[in-house]
């Protein structure tokens, strides 16, 4: 799937949900506007990922290429920002350290390594993104009834991983599928009611504790959106600066919630968090993108300078 600029406004516009719904967290802020933000901002971001995954490509590239071209773009960052979060917040290190932030990342660090995980399964797995998605379906559910929608690992020995690495393959898999297939026109208006549905319906639910319920609701409202993406892709929207936001939506998402503290001990407004981190990392990831080591280890999006245009030779002079 190539660049689309509707695709990088709408990833834009999800990191700004993202830093909103963490400044009013960090405020502790209770809105039934957190609530529906945190039931769509990260299904849809998994959604967006298996939408834009190049699947022939990740799946004819040798090992060595694409274990180079994901570790420069997003595990490098990762783990570089892992060991910064970690140092900051005073991690003790023991042996079984480095399986507790691979296998159970701490904060909002668990979204690379499973995204990570799901391109690792569609190579290994050479199925069409239907069956795939029949494979994935299954599993989701069953991590989400069982434990539920909050964080946390599925188990309690040293190799159980966090539960959102098992549940969000659907999400996933429903991506790669639209990007596949399509949708027809004749469904825009079924797509967008079972969406309107899931939405009032996840809204009703805040604060009543229905566990049962909260699965439904957030699959009708989150798959309804990722159906969604090829009629926005065709729309081609643009407003540069959060399309800007959306193509460095890597360094805006490793590196928010420290900026967002640093902010917040100046002033603990939300409102001034969330406006000051944003114009924080907006220049940040302007001056991450320079020269080769800083964007391969923040994951900003390294500025490429223009090529220089060739001037044509001057004629020969002929001297008598």
């Amino acid at each position: 799937m190539t660049k689309n600029p509707s695709i990088d406004l709408l990833k834009g516009l999800l990191i700004l949900l993202v830093m909103g719904g963490h400044a009013m967290e960090l405020t502790h802020q209770q809105h039934v506007l957190l609530w529906i933000g945190s039931g769509f901002r990260m299904p849809l971001m998994i959604g967006i990922s298996g939408y834009l995954l190049n699947v022939t490509r990740t799946r004819s590239m040798p090992t060595g290429e694409m274990f180079s071209r994901y570790g420069r773009r997003m595990l490098l960052p990762w783990a570089v920002a892992m060991l910064v979060y970690w140092l900051a917040s005073g991690g003790l290190l023991s042996w079984q350290t480095p399986l507790d932030l691979l296998l159970r990342p701490p904060f909002h660090l668990w979204y690379v390594p499973a995204l990570f995980l799901l391109i690792l399964v569609t190579r290994l797995l050479p199925l069409s993104p239907l069956l795939l998605l029949a494979i994935g379906t299954p599993i989701s559910l069953a991590t989400m009834y069982s434990f539920g929608l909050d964080h946390g690992a599925v188990g309690g020995s040293l190799l159980s991983p966090d539960s959102r690495f098992l549940r969000y393959p659907v999400y996933f898999f429903f991506g790669m599928l639209m990007a596949e297939r399509g949708m027809p026109k004749r469904y825009l208006w079924p797509v967008l009611l079972v969406g309107a549905l899931g939405l009032f319906w996840w809204s009703d639910l805040y604060g009543t504790g229905n566990a049962l319920a909260f699965v439904p609701a957030r699959l009708l409202m989150c798959l309804a959106l990722i159906a969604l993406l090829p009629s926005v892709s065709a729309v081609r929207l643009h407003f540069g600066p959060i399309n800007r936001i959306g193509r460095e939506s890597l360094f805006f998402y490793l590196w928010h919630p420290l900026v967002m503290g640093l902010v917040a001990m100046l002033d603990p407004h939300g409102a001034v968090i969330l406006a000051g981190a944003v114009l924080l990392l907006y220049i940040a990831s302007a001056l991450a993108g320079q020269g080769r080591l800083p964007p391969l280890l923040l994951g900003a999006v390294p500025h490429r300078r223009p090529a220089p245009v060739a001037m044509p030779p001057e004629p020969a002079t002929v001297t008598v």
